[in-house]
C-alpha cells in the first residue's frame, strides 16, 4: 500500500479531500478535527498518541514494551507462535477514547494490535496502555489473538476506516493487495467520487452541477407551531437515504458486495436483526451494534429524523451540547422540566439522554448511547431481565421500585415495546410466542426491523400460519421484512420452498436475493424448465460472487460450505470448511459442520476428532456436546451419549430439543426415572412443547405398564 498517493483516483473518479478545501474551507477544517479524519493515518510524531518512550505493559503473564528507533515506532509483543517479537507500527487507528495500531505482515496483511493507547485524560483513568480484553489471557492459540483473522484489518476494519477501498484478496495464495483512494474517512467516503463536481466547479459549467453519488438531502426544515410540543418536518418524513449513507459503517451488518457510492444499502449489506446476543428482547443494544439497528426502531426515524439533524456531518459533533440539542425540536417548556423528568433541574437524571439514550460500555472504556430513543420500562426488567435506564443510575434500588415510581408519575402508560414479551418467549423456544410474533410481523405501525425480527423468529415454529405470514411478508416494501419472510420458510421441503420463493429470485434488493439463494441451495436448477432454470442459475452465481468477495473471512467460507453441502457437493463443501479452518483455526461453526459432513459419509472417527477439537476450544459449547452425543448414540455407546447430551442440555436449557434427546438416551439406557425427571424439568421451562409432552406421556404409560407386569 502507498500511504501517500490517492490510489485509483484516475479511473474511479476520486480526487482526494485536498481538492475540496478551496471551495469548502469551513467544512474541510471541521473534518480535519473529526474522528473520521483520525480513522487511520501513517504512524508519525504527529499522529501517534501512545507512550513509545520505552514504556512497558504487563498482561497475561508477559511484559510488552513500546519504544522507538529513530522515526520508527516499535512494540515487542507475542507473535502468532507465542514468542516475543519486535514489530513496527505502520498506521494509527482512531484516536479517542482508544488509539489502536496496525502492523504489517507478509502478503499485504495488516493486523490490529489488541493493546491500545487509552487517550482519555489521566484524571479519567487514561494516558495508559490498555488491553482490549482486560480480564482475559488471550494467548496465541486463542481465536481472539491479535494475529488472527478477527483482528485482520483488510477484511474486518478497512472498509470503514478508509475511502474508496478495494480489498483485493487472492484466495489461491491467501494474500491481499488492498488499496484506497484516501487513507482515512474523507469527503468522498460519504459524498462519493468528486471528479465530475470538481471539473464543473473549475470551469466546465455549460451543464448543471453533476453533483455526487450520495447527494445531500433535499430541502426541508423542522417547524413547531406555538401550541406544538414537538416539531414536525415541513416535507414528507423520509430519512431513509440520508441515514443509509451513514449506516454502511455505523451498523452491525455483513458486506454482500464491493462498496459502490450511491448504491442502496440493501444492495451492499445485510443488516443484523434484533438477534439474541446482539439486542435485548425489547430492542435495546447489548453487543456492539453500531447505532443503525437501534435507530431504525425509534419514533425519531419514522418521523423523518436523520443523523445530520443531530450531528454535524463534517465534525461529527452534536449540533448542541446537553438538553439544548433536544429542545431544538422538543419544547423546553414541556420536556426540560422537573414535571417531565422528575429529577432536580440540571442534576443527575435531568438530561434527556440519561433516560432516553442510556449508554453501554464497549472495549472496556468506550460508552456508546442507545439510539432507539425509548422510554424507560422497568417492568420489562421484572418480566424479562432487560436493563432499564432508571436502575442504570439507581443501582441500589430494585426494578420494582423504579416501576412503581413510573406508575405514579405516568399513570395509565402502556408499554412502548409490546414485542419484548414475544421475542423473549421465542428466544426460549416457547410455542406460545407464535400468535404475538405473527401479530407484530403484520403490524404496520411497528418498525420494519421489529416486524422482520418477529417474522424471522416465527420460523422456529413451522406451520401453515407461518407460511401465510411469510407470504404476506414477501410483499412488504422494506427489504428487511422480505428477507425475514425468506428465512421463516427454512423448515419447508425444497419443492414447497421453491414454489413460495420463486417470485423473489429477482427481488430488487440484493440482500433479499442473497437469502433466497441460500434457501434454494437444495433445489437443482437442472430439474427446472427454462426460463426458471436460468433465473436460479443466475441467482446462484450472484450468491457465489458475494461469497468470493468475502473469501478472506471464515464465516464466508462456512456459508460456502453450507451452500455446497445443501447442493449435494460434499467434496467441495469439505474444501470450503477446511478453508474456513485455515483462515481461523478452531472456528467452531466450521468444525461442527465439517464433523457433520464426515458423519454423513460414515467417517465417525474423524467426526469425533473434530467435535473434540471444538470442545477443547469451547468446553461449554452446547451444539458440540449435542453432536458428539448423537455420534455416540449411532456408535451404540449410550453411557457416553448420556454424558454428552446432559452437558448439551445443561449448557443450553432454552433448547427443548436437547432436553428431549437427553431424556430419550436416558430412557434407552435403562434410566427411566431420570428420563422422566428430565422431561418434567424441561416442561416447566417449555410447557407448550408437544415433543416433550408426548415423550413424558409415553414413558409414563410404559412405566406403569411395566409396573403392572
Amino acid at each position: 500500500m502507498n500511504p501517500n498517493a490517492v490510489a485509483g483516483a484516475t479511473d474511479s473518479g476520486y480526487v482526494g479531500s485536498s481538492a475540496c478545501a478551496g471551495c469548502h474551507a469551513s467544512e474541510f477544517q471541521a473534518w480535519r478535527e473529526s474522528h473520521h479524519y483520525q480513522a487511520m493515518l501513517p504512524a508519525t510524531d504527529e499522529t501517534v498518541l501512545g507512550d513509545f518512550s520505552g514504556a512497558t505493559f504487563d498482561h497475561g503473564g508477559r511484559t510488552h514494551r513500546f519504544f522507538r528507533d529513530g522515526d520508527r515506532f516499535l512494540v515487542e509483543t507475542d507473535n502468532a507462535d507465542g514468542e516475543m517479537q519486535t514489530f513496527e507500527i505502520a498506521y494509527t487507528f482512531g484516536f479517542e477514547p482508544l488509539q489502536q495500531y496496525l502492523i504489517a505482515f507478509p502478503g499485504g496483511r495488516y493486523q490490529a494490535l489488541s493493546i491500545a493507547w487509552d487517550n482519555r485524560p489521566e484524571s479519567s483513568g487514561g494516558q495508559r496502555w490498555y488491553h482490549l480484553y482486560p480480564n482475559e489471557t488471550i494467548d496465541h492459540e486463542d481465536l481472539l489473538h491479535w494475529t488472527g483473522s478477527f483482528h485482520n484489518w483488510n477484511g474486518r476494519c478497512a472498509a470503514c476506516h478508509s475511502t474508496g477501498l478495494s480489498k483485493n484478496f487472492q484466495t489461491g495464495d491467501h494474500t491481499w493487495s488492498t488499496s484506497w483512494a484516501e487513507i482515512n474517512v474523507a469527503c468522498e467516503a460519504c459524498h462519493g467520487p468528486g471528479r465530475a463536481h470538481r471539473d464543473w466547479a473549475a470551469g466546465e459549467r455549460s451543464q448543471p452541477d453533476p453533483g455526487f453519488a450520495n447527494a445531500p438531502p433535499g430541502a426541508g426544515a423542522w417547524t413547531r407551531a406555538p401550541q406544538q410540543a414537538t416539531a414536525s418536518r415541513s416535507t414528507a418524513p423520509d430519512s431513509t437515504r440520508p441515514v443509509e449513507v451513514c449506516a454502511g459503517c455505523h451498523a452491525r451488518r455483513a458486506e454482500i458486495a464491493a462498496p459502490k457510492p450511491g448504491a442502496n444499502f440493501h444492495d451492499l449489506y445485510q443488516l443484523s436483526l434484533l438477534e439474541d446476543g446482539l439486542y435485548y428482547a425489547d430492542g435495546q443494544i447489548r453487543d456492539e451494534v453500531y447505532v443503525q439497528g437501534s435507530f431504525l426502531q425509534s419514533r425519531m426515524y419514522r418521523a423523518g429524523v436523520s443523523c445530520a439533524d443531530c450531528h454535524d456531518p463534517h465534525s461529527g459533533r452534536t449540533r448542541a451540547e446537553g438538553n439544548p440539542l433536544c429542545t431544538r425540536c422538543h419544547s423546553a417548556d414541556v420536556f426540560d422540566q422537573a414535571e417531565h423528568h422528575h429529577h432536580p433541574v440540571s442534576g443527575a437524571g435531568s438530561r434527556c439522554v440519561d433516560c432516553h439514550m442510556p449508554a453501554t460500555t464497549y472495549m472496556g472504556i468506550d460508552p456508546r448511547r442507545d439510539h432507539g430513543l425509548r422510554v424507560p420500562e422497568p417492568q420489562l426488567s421484572i418480566d424479562h431481565g432487560i436493563p432499564n435506564a432508571c436502575n442504570g443510575c439507581h443501582e441500589d434500588r430494585t426494578a420494582q421500585w423504579a416501576a412503581s415510581h413510573l406508575v405514579q408519575w405516568f399513570p395509565g402508560s402502556k408499554t412502548r415495546a409490546p414485542h419484548a414479551a414475544a421475542l423473549a418467549a421465542a428466544r426460549a423456544n416457547r410455542h406460545q410466542a407464535l400468535p404475538a410474533l405473527l401479530s407484530i410481523a403484520a403490524d404496520p405501525n411497528a418498525s420494519a426491523i421489529v416486524r422482520a425480527t418477529a417474522l424471522k423468529e416465527s420460523g422456529r415454529f413451522p406451520g401453515p400460519e407461518v407460511v401465510a405470514a411469510a407470504r404476506a411478508g414477501m410483499q412488504a416494501t422494506d427489504p428487511l421484512v422480505r428477507s425475514a419472510a425468506v428465512r421463516a420458510l427454512e423448515a419447508l421441503p425444497p419443492d414447497h420452498r421453491y414454489a413460495l420463493l420463486q417470485p423473489l429470485i429477482d427481488d430488487p434488493s440484493r440482500s433479499v436475493r442473497t437469502d433466497v439463494a441460500m434457501q434454494l441451495a437444495d433445489v437443482s436448477p437442472a430439474a427446472l424448465p427454462q426460463p426458471a432454470r436460468g433465473a436460479l442459475e443466475n441467482l446462484r452465481g450472484e450468491y457465489l460472487e458475494t461469497l468470493k468477495y468475502n473469501a478472506d473471512l471464515p464465516e464466508s467460507q462456512f456459508n460456502l460450505g453450507n451452500f455446497l453441502a445443501r447442493s449435494g457437493q460434499a467434496e467441495a463443501a469439505e474444501r470450503a470448511y477446511r478453508q474456513a479452518l485455515r483462515i481461523t483455526p478452531g472456528y467452531l461453526p466450521a468444525l461442527l459442520n465439517l464433523a457433520d459432513l464426515y458423519r454423513a459419509s460414515g467417517m465417525d472417527t474423524v467426526a469425533a476428532g473434530l467435535l473434540n477439537d471444538a470442545l477443547n476450544q469451547a468446553p461449554d459449547h452446547a451444539p458440540a456436546h449435542y453432536a458428539l452425543g448423537l455420534l455416540h448414540v449411532r456408535q451404540g455407546r449410550l453411557d457416553a451419549a448420556v454424558k454428552s447430551l446432559a452437558r448439551a442440555a445443561a449448557n443450553d436449557p432454552g433448547n427443548p430439543r436437547y432436553a428431549y434427546v437427553h431424556a430419550v438416551a436416558l430412557y434407552e439406557s435403562g434410566q427411566s426415572a431420570r428420563a422422566l425427571d428430565v422431561l418434567r424439568d424441561a416442561l416447566e421451562r417449555h410447557p407448550d412443547n408437544a415433543e416433550l409432552r408426548q415423550a413424558l406421556d409415553a414413558y409414563t404409560r410404559a412405566d406403569k405398564g411395566t409396573s403392572r407386569d
